[in-house]
């Protein structure tokens, strides 16, 4: 099949996203299919609106193309959204004529969340949760950014839809089936793969002196978006201080996301100021370098099952402890230790049972270093190319120029 893959409009600073898509479509380049894999990037090449023919001739079969679609992705986006408010039927987008008209059998989309689907094409779509209708009293969802009825038309225009969802975990699944009653058949369960990261001491060494970071520290990579639970983790922070008389130093890495400057008063009125290094967003190379030099990876992030920074701290063999959301353990298994994410106390005692016990942060990284050479992103692409091979024989039931009469 000629399969159209989605990769979006993402930039590093967009976090775990970004490694999880830039890893997949390195993948993606190397392997070996008898499908035509073409991805839509996210480098400016507006040619794709009107010289798309070109690019499709020049795609070799068994490779993948980056097509490069940022601006027309934007754009048809926005028009198929302000077509979906419309009452009645369901209408092709420009995205549909755009994919007929290149011989496209399939659209695979990496990541959820592109804000169109199409309604001729056959498509698999990704899940990594669906925390609007969980939690949606998080502002990032319910009054700014792309709010919960934006979600909420996206998810039920296109989950029904799609000829295959594909979640990293059982919870997961049974989330898609529970709100949007998607028949279980049509979703894939594939674990999130592990991003396959350089590693090196020299590296975590120079980060060190880079950033000026002496001593053990804990390590939070995430953009500071509420539900990212950075207060929590500060008032723990504040109770080991307190209770345990240990100073440890906590490194904050991300992009503001509107509770930056929240977070920075919070860590003044607990009185640790001198314990909180706020990095901002640091290039991977360097969170690298801080995961290989961190005593432990706090994650308490309230949102779930799919989450990516635990996967990169298990390659690089740095040890997690993380928030105890549904589908976090079946994610994570016994690689990591787990907490209520509303609790101080719990998170402080995660915290400190990494720190007081050495034998079992050296057992959790050889936990976490084995899981993550098992999910690795090539193992990931070959579960999803055999749903391809799957789909195969329906998909050839029909021509691209077919119409209803």
């Amino acid at each position: 099949m000629r399969v159209a893959v989605v990769a979006g409009n993402q930039t590093p600073e967009f976090g775990g996203g970004y490694t999880f898509v830039e890893r997949l479509l390195e993948a993606i380049a190397s392997f070996g299919t008898d499908h035509e894999l073409i991805v839509y990037d996210s480098s400016v090449l507006e040619r794709v609106g009107h010289q798309h023919e070109d690019a499709w001739r020049r795609a070799a079969k068994c490779a993948a193309r980056a097509v490069g679609a940022q601006r027309v992705l934007r754009s048809m986006a926005q028009r198929l959204r302000r077509d979906s408010q419309a009452d009645g039927p369901a209408t092709a987008s420009p995205w549909d004529r755009h994919f007929r008209d290149a011989g496209i059998d399939l659209v695979w989309f990496l990541r959820p969340g592109e804000g169109f689907c199409p309604v001729s094409i056959p498509h698999f779509l990704t899940v990594w949760d669906l925390q609007p209708r969980i939690q949606p009293h998080f502002p990032e969802i319910s009054i700014s950014g792309r709010n919960w009825e934006e979600h909420e038309r996206h998810y039920q225009r296109c989950l029904p839809r799609a000829s295959r969802i594909i979640t990293g975990t059982e919870v997961g699944k049974q989330e898609v089936t529970r709100f949007y009653g998607v028949a279980p058949d049509n979703i894939a369960v594939i674990p999130l793969p592990a991003p396959q990261l350089a590693a090196s001491r020299e590296s975590g060494a120079r980060m060190r002196d880079k950033y000026g970071i002496d001593g053990e520290f804990i390590l939070y990579p995430a953009q500071f978006w509420p539900h990212k639970n950075h207060i929590n983790l500060l008032l723990a922070l504040e109770r080991i201080k307190r209770e345990a008389g240990l100073a440890l130093r906590l490194v904050l890495t991300g992009s503001d996301k509107g509770n930056l400057g929240y977070v920075r008063e919070t860590v003044s009125a607990l009185g640790l100021a001198a314990q909180v290094d706020i990095l901002g967003f640091i290039p991977m190379a360097d969170l690298s370098g801080l995961y290989q030099e961190a005593l432990v990876l706090a994650f308490p992030s309230f949102f779930g099952p799919d989450n990516l920074p635990p996967l990169e701290a298990f390659a690089l063999r740095c040890p997690v402890v993380a928030a105890r959301v549904a589908g976090a353990e079946e994610q994570l298994g016994e690689a990591a230790l787990f907490f209520d994410p509303a609790d101080p106390q719990d998170i402080a005692r995660a915290i400190l049972q990494i720190h007081h016990d050495r034998a079992l942060r050296s057992q959790l990284i050889e936990r976490g270093a084995r899981l993550a050479a098992e999910r690795t992103p090539r193992a990931y692409v070959e579960r999803v190319c055999r749903l391809l091979d799957d789909f195969v024989p329906i998909r050839r039931c029909w021509r691209h120029d077919y119409v209803h009469s």
